[in-house]
């Protein structure tokens, strides 16, 4: 019993109880099936409670010691050994000796509502299911699940809630009788805190965050989960090791992690660059492929400073620009000069411009080609970027998947050239180049493409991204200095010739009717990005929407509607705001932005509806 709370259970109503019985009912396709009629059982509807001991029918491997039972505990954890009645997490490593697993160690109260149940299967389609999942995950490995272990935490509230928030996880633990493995799976993650770890009772959050990952029960072999005891735990459904949202995948009889690296104990995603100590005079990265973590005697460079970043410290730039392009129709520029125009040419969006003198500044250059007007009913496509950097020439194509082509051969993702001072890999669902010097280039492949800068860089640069002035009166400049008013005349100077045909003249964008960008600027369409509630009002209000819901309506009206425009930008903006670790909401429907062909959206078709 917590000490200072009266019993949870005295808040239970009738029909309270009544949802609490008819949960632990299996309904998203993230999760492994569960719920009674799977043959689950329930823990006790206790205070810090958990299950009796559970005999499991092989030898579980876990960091090289063998365990033949285990606990499902309602905090949280599932545990070897001993039972776990411990609801304000604490850091890992543990050195008491219990070896667990924590999906989410918090101060569960399934008293209040949700079911935590658990079976272990030998079921032949389960285990086909998950053979092929951790063989897609672990390629390297030839594994045939001979047993495994699901145990969920269905729509479980938490200790003194006076809220309606809840968090449903699951773990599953598989094994052939060497190789172990475990998932762990995110459907729904609200709060982060009981209340008497310090949580606010109508939030859930604040005080001490749940731990996420694994112990041992010695100081050596454990591993944290990003985020884990502090508030980015909240943020645990929208990110992963094996790049599907809110799953995480780990071998466990000798712990290994896919796509990153482990040091100490903690994950990095492949290209992380990162600091080991608090000067930031050594520098180490997460290296691609089976190499690790490399590190080398390197500080930060004059115009960055060595910031703390979770367990690890970096080094960042004393402040940061960013220019976006969408579609080759709308641009903002470093100075936040939002402007617009059409036309199908070559553009130099943005380069090094050392005036009147050399800055010693590194040189680089982006452009990006645009489609023909018209193209593919009004879609706003941005056909190529090619970004030239130390003597390098690197080209992304529209629509090219996992290659970019690198001084015209092909080349698959990830690329490193010149001893890692340029990386390209992906990032979601775009492609990013990262420099050494802090510029960084991204496009997704259809219409986005931002270009960063650091603040080294204030009043050397020119082409559509502006000239980094902290003024957006002077970004219309010509490559010969002139300061030009007219968005088309501008756009126009910067064409870069011979690399096609000749260009026509850029021109001004038509305009769009009063009504229909009412329509598209509505809650139905465009509008969608800032409604509150909504799927996206958490990154509505962390990051800037400057331009996105104009830029929407205006290729939705040229397009006669056509979805493939208004899912394409919230498939980017999504991407953003996931880049941002920013969670999004579920937007897309069976019926709307799934993974059929688009339609385009005709009078007597009913819009999707997102109220």
């Amino acid at each position: 019993m917590h000490p200072g709370f009266a019993p949870a259970l005295q808040v239970l109503s009738g029909p309270a109880v009544a949802e609490t019985v008819t949960s632990c009912v299996s309904s998203d396709t993230l999760m492994y099936p569960y719920g009674p009629k799977f043959g689950d059982r329930r823990t006790p509807k206790a205070d810090d409670g958990a299950s009796p001991e559970i005999p499991i029918s092989v030898s579980f491997s876990f960091y090289s010691r063998s365990y033949r039972s285990l606990y499902v505990n309602n905090n949280g954890v599932v545990s070897f050994g001993v039972p776990v009645n411990q609801f304000t997490p604490d850091s890992f490593p543990l050195t008491d000796g219990r070896a667990f697993v924590a999906p989410f160690w918090a101060d569960v109260d399934n008293r209040i509502t949700g079911e935590v149940c658990f079976r272990q299967s030998r079921d032949p389609q389960l285990l086909q299911r998950v053979t092929a999942d951790i063989n897609t995950y672990f390629p390297h490995e030839e594994f045939t699940a001979a047993w495994l272990f699901v145990a969920t935490w269905d729509r479980v509230t938490f200790y003194g809630s006076k809220s309606s928030k809840v968090n449903t996880f699951q773990v599953v633990l598989t094994t052939d009788g060497d190789l172990s493995f475990i998932m762990l799976h995110y459907s729904d993650i609200q709060w982060t805190t009981g209340a008497a770890s310090g949580g606010d009772p109508h939030t859930g959050l604040g005080g001490i965050p749940a731990q996420a990952g694994f112990n041992s029960g010695g100081s050596k072999n454990y591993f944290n989960i990003p985020g884990s005891r502090t508030p980015s735990i909240l943020k645990i459904s929208s990110m992963s090791n094996i790049k599907s949202p809110g799953r995480w995948a780990f071998q466990v009889d000798h712990f290994a992690v896919p796509n990153g690296c482990v040091y100490n104990a903690n994950f990095l995603p492949p290209g992380t660059f990162f600091w080991s100590d608090q000067t930031c005079k050594r520098r180490c990265q997460c290296m691609y492929g089976e190499d690790g973590v490399t590190c080398h005697e390197r500080g930060c460079s004059l115009d960055e400073a060595c910031h703390p970043a979770s367990w690890y410290h970096v080094c960042q730039p004393i402040s940061r620009a960013a220019c976006q392009a969408w579609g080759g129709k709308h641009y903002s520029t470093f100075d936040g000069r939002l402007y617009h125009f059409q036309g199908a040419c070559t553009h130099m969006l943005s380069q090094l411009c050392a005036r009147p003198h050399p800055s010693g500044l590194a040189p680089f250059q982006v452009e990006t080609e645009s489609e023909e007007p018209g193209a593919a009913q009004g879609a706003p496509w941005t056909h190529r970027v090619r970004v030239t950097v130390y003597g390098q020439d690197i080209a992304m194509a529209r629509g090219a998947t996992g290659h970019i082509t690198v001084n015209g051969i092909k080349s698959l993702l990830p690329v490193t050239l010149l001893n890692g001072k340029i990386q390209v890999h992906q990032n979601g669902f775009s492609v990013k180049v990262a420099t050494d010097f802090g510029v960084e280039i991204s496009y997704d492949g259809i219409q986005r493409v931002e270009v960063t800068v650091p603040s080294t860089y204030h009043n050397f640069t020119c082409g559509l991204c502006g000239t980094l002035t902290g003024d957006p009166s002077d970004d219309f400049q010509t490559p010969d200095g002139t300061l030009v008013t007219s968005a088309a005349l501008f756009a126009t100077s910067w064409q870069v010739k011979g690399e096609r045909r000749q260009c026509a003249e850029d021109q001004a964008l038509p305009s769009c009717p009063s009504a229909e960008q009412a329509l598209y600027s509505g809650h139905d369409y465009c509008g969608i990005t800032k409604m509150s509630p909504g799927p996206f009002a958490a990154c509505a209000q962390a990051r800037s929407q400057t331009g996105l819901v104009e830029n929407c309506m205006y290729d939705l009206c040229m397009s006669r509607g056509n979805r493939t425009v208004l899912c394409g930008v919230l498939g980017a903006y999504t991407e953003s705001c996931q880049a941002a670790n920013v969670t999004v909401g579920p937007w897309r429907t069976d019926q709307f932005c799934d993974d059929e062909p688009w339609r385009t959206v005709v009078a007597d078709e009913q819009p999707p509806k997102f109220r």
